[in-house]
């Protein structure tokens, strides 16, 4: 798709919106419930589509992280919409509430917001912003990634089946295609990606002083503690990371275990994965999302051996013409290596010890702040020290990645993670403009003291004034 073709359809969306006003609840329901009766109709196909483009993904997961997931939101954003438009009444300041004065606050839409999705979860990362976007009463137009290119021209067919392109537009396109796309006059942009790309994409928006929502994923840690249930831990641990095969923002991307409980822990890991994926059950591994991909985590896994990593393989079903790498731990990991210097994004999970929960903390805060971070123990005191000390994201104790699925938790990052914020209540404010809005009284005798001329009352009027907040 051109520039232009892309810049017609904003402009299309513009005038649309313009001409219609701020829609109804009726009509954001009608939009919201639409993307559910689609999501329900193209289900088999989106599995198909993702498959084709995995090579190798299971089809209980793609249900479960593309579709019910994004269903699961937006029938919880339909529920609770009503209640969030309502504006709500704000207490005046000091002189300016009298006598029938009002200030109130309006959630008010912003126009057409941009979507620039990742391939990891094409789908998914569409519909789950969707749902805070249509539900602020915005338009949409969202730019899937090329990599996923079947899913990419399913999700185009399909949105071009259920809403008008001046509702939800879908732009088709490669890297220039999303270049263009950031340079777009829209009225707010979301990049889910990388962090490096997120640089370009701000340069680009900030020309047109396009407001943005960034959520970069980083390097999210795990801390397993000495009263942790070690079993438990490594099946939560593991689910999340050879869900997608470690290829979420949300992954753990390396872990902490309390010295002497290292060998505990890998052998519980070599347990539970040899549960997740008995010989029958390795259809359920997914593969890198294509060759680069696969190649790049090949060199991560080769760099740090070679650099005196010790390497444990979880499986033994890799396999090149599926681009399949299943679930690597490494030990003896040291800064040099580039698992430890950068967002692993895949099937690796180093493994590291720690005598204090203090060289723990110091050590995650000397690095990027990360989207999330996990958190195995059960003391009250432990947990608040990792609250009070460190900065992500978001937390989950005892799990991993669940803080996402709260719907009524907004979810985002901070620092180098991203910034802004969608799902629930927040993420219906993060799309919203917060509207000022102040009712003045026909009642004037007040206010007569501070215009001019002032007389002997200013004085005592502007004293009060400054007191009082």
């Amino acid at each position: 798709m051109s520039y232009i073709t892309m810049r017609d359809i904003l402009e299309l969306q513009k005038k649309s919106f313009l001409s219609e006003g701020s829609p109804s609840y009726d009509i954001r329901v009608d939009r919201l419930s639409r993307c559910v009766a689609l999501l329900r109709e193209y289900e088999d196909k989106i599995v198909k589509a993702l498959k084709l483009d995995f090579k190798s993904r299971s089809s209980d997961e793609i249900k479960i992280s593309e579709i019910d997931q994004s269903i699961r939101n937006i029938t919880f954003t339909i529920k609770n919409l009503k209640k969030w438009m309502k504006p709500r009444r704000r207490q005046s300041s000091f002189g300016a509430g009298f006598l029938g004065a009002k200030s109130v606050m309006q959630p008010s839409p912003l126009g057409s917001v941009g979507i620039i999705a990742p391939w990891n979860f094409p789908v998914g990362m569409i519909f789950y912003p969707a749902a805070s976007i249509f539900a602020s009463g915005n338009r949409i137009m969202a730019k899937p990634s090329e990599i996923t290119v079947h899913t990419a021209n399913l999700m185009k067919e399909a949105v071009a089946k259920y809403f008008d392109e001046t509702e939800f537009a879908i732009c088709l396109g490669g890297p220039k295609v999303g270049e263009s796309f950031s340079k777009l006059h829209l009225d707010h942009l979301l990049y889910v990606g990388s962090n490096q790309i997120a640089k370009k994409v701000l340069a680009n928006s900030s020309k047109n002083l396009v407001p943005t929502t960034l959520e970069l994923g980083g390097k999210s840690p795990t801390i397993i503690s000495d009263d942790a249930n070690l079993h438990l831990a490594a099946k939560r641990i593991l689910f999340a990371k050879t869900l997608n095969a470690g290829q979420i923002c949300l992954a753990p991307d390396y872990v902490f275990v309390k010295k002497g409980f290292e060998h505990s822990l890998i052998n519980e890991l070599k347990k539970v994965f040899d549960t997740f994926y008995p010989e029958k059950g390795q259809n359920d591994y997914t593969s890198m999302v294509n060759t680069e991909h696969f190649a790049r985590i090949n060199a991560c896994i080769e760099d740090a051996v070679s650099k005196g990593a010790n390497l444990i393989n979880l499986g033994k079903f890799d396999t090149k013409d599926k681009n399949l790498i299943t679930t690597k731990l490494l030990l003896n990991v040291s800064s040099k290596m580039e698992v430890m210097r950068q967002e692993i994004f895949g099937p690796i999970l180093p493994i590291l010890s720690y005598e204090n929960l203090e060289e723990v903390v110091n050590y995650i805060n000397s690095h990027d702040r990360p989207l999330g971070l996990y958190f195995f123990g059960h003391r009250k005191k432990d947990h608040q020290y990792i609250i009070k000390n460190t900065r992500s994201g978001g937390v989950t104790f005892n799990d991993t990645v669940f803080h996402l699925l709260q719907s009524r938790l907004p979810f985002g990052g901070v620092g180098e993670s991203g910034y802004g914020c969608y799902h629930g209540f927040e993420g219906f404010l993060n799309f919203s403009n917060l509207k000022s809005i102040y009712y003045q009284t026909n009642h004037d005798s007040f206010f007569s003291l501070v215009r001019p001329p002032r007389g002997k009352y200013f004085k005592f009027v502007s004293s009060i004034m400054n007191k009082l907040s």
